[in-house]
């Protein structure tokens, strides 16, 4: 026994080096054929029923050709909402639970309000903020830009859980108070080996569009200067419109067919697993590529998993997982992309031609380009249980997270006007979690069950990158950034052989301790209560209030038929509520520190480059706001009450839950007076309130034993936010163009009222001799009539309001599987119902005259612009040179209805294992299932932009998502 406490006391600092706790995986769904006897301390959950509501069907998860477990997720549970503004492949996705709790100002502010994925127990660590302080224009973050969760194989996975439970993400902590995804991958298993092989390949269909060339546009522009245009105007006409005969303009618009190509896309997976009851184990390896019809673009996995479990005494068994991968994308070609990247405007007077000739001469000069995009990352968890009596257990685990980035890029001189590009990237996140954890189960009266845990958890995680770019190489054939001569340490701005270099170093460090107490009691397999008590410290809030409180509670009673109807109607009736207190982590050390801004001591357009040499000086204005004493933690308060039912047998399943989020003393910048010389100041005390219903209603509608089997669900979620308080009392709040009113929901857009057009001079009001103005300029013919909301005859800012919601109000899915004998069909329709979308493209195309005078990335015509994108008999024609700013996106002539319909997938399936001849044969076959598939099908939308999905994190739909295009796939799963 002194040898065995001994040993138990070397397992802390063994494990102060990697982390993920015991406690991180309870509540999850379990496979059947795992090994009950290793896995139980580690997978055995106290509120399994509460999981298995929220569980995702799995059945077609190998079949269907999507990259991440996010992706194929949407849609399967009520209450999730997975958003893709982007069908380029391996692009990051946004998704929320239960409503957005805080509000969107960039994108930045998207990634905050993310649910937490784990795998194994594993939380995996999101990209950090940081590098967009250093960035001009925050179109992609800088790095490979790649989806966290793209590293996740499919088909290694065994199940994937929707945490909503309030209790249960008070049990993870506040990592998961945005909610969780919890995911299990494939775990060894005892008895005969298993071997599975599953493989497909498939196509992506380019979409159907119309292409324009010059003499399209000049259709279109020249209504507007026959009708508004001076002598001026017609003499600095474009020079690439002004000429017929220019056949690179006014040619064939034939730019689509190099663009959009059909694109093929496979996978291969192989995997075993097998062993005895002691000791077991599974691998799984494969490798994916997946590429969309637009631009080439192309995503790469190499993926490893392997898993084994041992129990070498009776006392004593241990486990460890290891998911590794690799992926590569070929990114978009896009010049906003790219100038955004290099903070470069060239001339763009002269966009890309619209035939194909020029533009795959454009292609061929990129041809000499580098853009390399590389992820590896990887997970790990070790596990060790030790049962000192029969009740009594103790549990270390130990786990990591790491994942890096690289990207390299080089542009020649032949696309930046003779002035090359270059820039090195590499960024890792790093995040450990050690967890002890002593638990005590009570069952010597088998009508009264009671556990009692206590615990604690460690988390530490590293966020760093390294960026460098530089101007002006020597030539174009030295592509890499050699740095020599006379350039300063710090090596800004310095001309080194012909570059000019810019070098950035940053680092991020979190570090988190919780203690918690729980307890579970359990009567007679009625009445569930639990209890958590815990304590959580971070390092990024400051040390008078480090430390935050955080209980939860929750009860369950499980009604008997006999106790409401003694007939076969209704199988079972449950009814549970809960409610918990989470912090919410702040990510960033600047709260922590006490006073302290940024100060803004640099070029106008590049925050991140300092000037006057780097020497502190007195100057105002400071430009990221004061943080100064009292910052606290931010927390979210979960409640919700479920109702479950069983009707025929459980034949008819029903889940109602109702929910209310709070999400309170958040961090948001104040305005300041100006002669403070701050942007601002950051303080807490913003909080938003999120309620909603979630309805789930699966049916087993055909059961019959040889015959044909028909199952069918139905969920829906319904959503409603609204700021609850501002810091110091305000009832409102503006930052950039989004205006924050208490009371009103924090999605709303905020706008001018369109009532029409000014087509005459008698049409505009006038008051004591003067005309109506706007912002102290007077309204012309061809302007439009905003509406003067408050009737004090001017129209500015005060007359926006707010309209709209960028969020749906319902969201939801219908899916439905049919069997009969060998063959298995299944099909989703996906559905988003009540937010709207502000078409800036549509906003850009009418508002060419100052895009192009701008001579900004507003102005950039990319080749996917020649094409009948927006519908032009929905807007009127207004004077384009007025100085108002007739076609601004901010006015709900922009404003449309995004609700959609989708027939997201279908799946068809024969199992040739279950022919007799075939079982004959191969005896030791289990499933040879041949498979087509279809994803992207069918779309219905009133939305005038093309799809209702491809739509900023704003709400702003901008035209630059690539198009999610049917895909067909066919493949063979095989399982012995």
């Amino acid at each position: 026994m002194k040898k065995l406490w001994c040993f138990l006391c070397m397992i802390p600092l063994f494990g102060q080096v990697v982390a993920a706790g015991n406690l991180l995986l309870q509540d999850t769904v379990q496979e059947q054929t795992v090994n009950e006897v290793l896995l139980k301390s580690r997978f055995q959950t106290l509120y399994n029923k509460q999981g298995v509501k929220d569980s995702v069907r799995l059945q077609e998860i190998e079949h269907l050709p999507f990259v991440s477990p996010v992706h194929y997720t949407k849609g399967q549970v009520a209450g999730l909402y997975v958003q893709e503004a982007n069908g380029e492949p391996g692009t990051p996705k946004n998704m929320n639970i239960r409503g957005l709790g805080t509000p969107i100002f960039s994108q930045k502010d998207a990634t905050q309000t993310q649910p937490t994925v784990y795998v194994n127990g594993v939380p995996l660590a999101r990209e950090n903020n940081f590098t967009y302080a250093i960035q001009q224009y925050q179109f992609n973050r800088l790095g490979p830009a790649t989806d966290n969760f793209a590293g996740i194989d499919l088909s290694t996975i065994s199940s994937i859980e929707v945490v909503k439970d309030p209790l249960r993400l008070a049990t993870l902590g506040p990592l998961a108070a945005n909610g969780a995804i919890w995911i299990l991958t494939k775990a060894g298993k005892e008895g005969r080996r298993e071997i599975s092989f599953n493989s497909y390949f498939g196509v992506s269909s380019p979409p159907s569009v119309t292409p324009v060339n010059a003499q399209y546009e000049n259709y279109f522009r020249q209504q507007f200067y026959s009708k508004y245009g001076s002598l001026g105007d017609r003499l600095t006409y474009p020079g690439y419109l002004n000429d017929s005969t220019n056949v690179n303009y006014y040619g064939p618009a034939n730019w689509n067919q190099s663009y959009y190509q059909n694109q093929p896309l496979y996978n291969a997976n192989l995997g075993i697993r097998g062993g005895s009851e002691r000791a077991n184990f599974a691998f799984y390896g494969g490798y994916t590529n997946n590429g969309s019809t637009a631009d080439e673009t192309r995503f790469r996995r190499y993926h490893a998993l392997f898993n084994v479990n041992m129990a070498p005494f009776e006392w004593f068994n241990m486990g460890a997982v290891v998911n590794a991968n690799r992926n590569t994308r070929d990114r978009n070609r896009s010049l906003r992309d790219r100038f955004g990247e290099a903070a470069y405007v060239p001339d763009l007077s002269v966009p890309l031609s619209p035939s194909r000739d020029v533009y795959e001469q454009y292609l061929d000069v990129y041809n000499q380009a580098i853009d390399d995009n590389i992820v590896n990352s990887g997970q790990a968890l070790l596990t060790f249980d030790v049962y000192f009596l029969r009740n009594l257990k103790y549990n270390t685990s130990m786990g990591i997270d790491y994942s890096e980035g690289y990207r390299d890029v080089f542009f020649p001189s032949s696309l930046m006007e003779r002035n090359n590009y270059m820039s090195n990237y590499f960024g890792y996140n790093q995040r450990y979690i050690y967890s002890n954890k002593l638990a005590w189960d009570y069952d010597a009266n088998p009508d009264y069950k009671l556990n009692l845990s206590l615990g604690s958890i460690y988390q530490e995680d590293l966020y760093r990158y390294s960026y460098a770019r530089a101007y002006d190489g020597p030539n174009d054939f030295v592509k890499i950034n050699v740095v020599e001569g006379d350039s300063n340490k710090d090596g800004y701005l310095q001309p080194v052989g012909g570059l000019y270099v810019n070098r950035w170093s940053n680092r991020e460090d979190f570090r988190m301790h919780s203690v918690y107490f729980s307890g579970a009691f359990r009567y007679k397999n009625r009445l569930e209560v639990d209890a958590l008590l815990r304590y959580d410290g971070s390092s990024t809030v400051q040390p008078d209030s480090r430390w935050l409180f955080t209980p939860a509670i929750s009860a369950k009673y499980h009604f008997l038929e006999k106790d409401l109807i003694d007939a076969g109607l209704l199988s079972q009736f449950t009814i549970g509520g809960g409610w918990a207190r989470i912090g919410k982590p702040t990510m960033t050390s600047r709260y922590a520190i006490g006073p302290n801004y940024v100060a803004d001591l640099a070029w106008g357009s590049e925050s991140g480059l300092v000037s006057y040499n780097g020497f502190a000086v007195a100057s105002r204005p400071y430009s990221e706001g004061w943080v100064g004493y009292g910052m606290d933690w931010p927390y979210t308060e979960h409640a919700s009450i479920d109702l479950d039912a069983g009707f025929l047998a459980n034949r008819l399943n029903l889940r109602l839950s109702g929910y209310l989020k709070k999400d309170q003393n958040q961090v948001v910048p104040i305005p300041v007076p100006a002669e403070y010389g701050y942007d601002s100041q950051l303080l807490n005390g913003l909080s938003v309130q999120n309620s909603g219903l979630e309805f789930t209603l699966a049916a087993k509608v055909l059961t019959a034993a040889d015959g044909l089997k028909w199952n069918s669900s139905l969920n829906f979620s319904w959503n409603k936010n609204k700021l609850t308080a501002l810091p110091n009392g305000l009832q409102e709040l503006t930052v950039g163009q989004r205006k924050l009113e208490v009371g009103h929901a924090i999605d709303q857009f905020w706008l001018f009222e369109n009532e029409g057009i000014y087509a005459n001079v008698t049409d505009i009001p006038v008051r004591d001799g003067e005309r109506l103005q706007f912002e102290g300029v007077p309204f012309q013919v061809g302007d439009p009539i905003w509406k003067d909301q408050n009737g004090d005859f001017k129209i500015d800012q005060e007359d926006r309001v707010l309209k709209g919601n960028a969020m749906p109000k319902l969201v939801g899915a219908f899916q439905n599987n049919f069997s009969y004998r060998n063959f298995d069909l299944a099909f989703q329709f996906y559905f988003a119902i009540g937010h709207k979308a502000l078409n800036q493209r549509a906003s850009s195309k009418y508002d060419f005259i100052n895009n192009e005078a701008s001579n900004s990335l507003a102005g950039i015509r990319e080749v996917f612009h020649w094409q009948q994108d927006v519908d032009i008999s929905r807007y009127p024609i207004y004077n384009p040179w007025s100085a108002v700013v007739p076609y601004r996106v901010e006015q709900d002539l922009f404003l449309e209805n995004a609700s959609f319909l989708k027939l997201r997938s279908v799946s068809l399936s024969y199992d040739l294992a279950k022919l007799s001849t075939i079982q004959n044969r191969f005896k030791s076959l289990r499933k040879a299932a041949l498979f087509v598939t279809g994803t992207n099908l069918l779309t219905w939308t009133k939305f005038s932009g093309g799809d209702p999905e491809l739509i900023d994190f704003d709400g702003y739909y901008s035209g630059y998502g690539l198009p999610m295009a049917p895909i067909t796939t066919v493949g063979l799963k095989i399982e012995l």
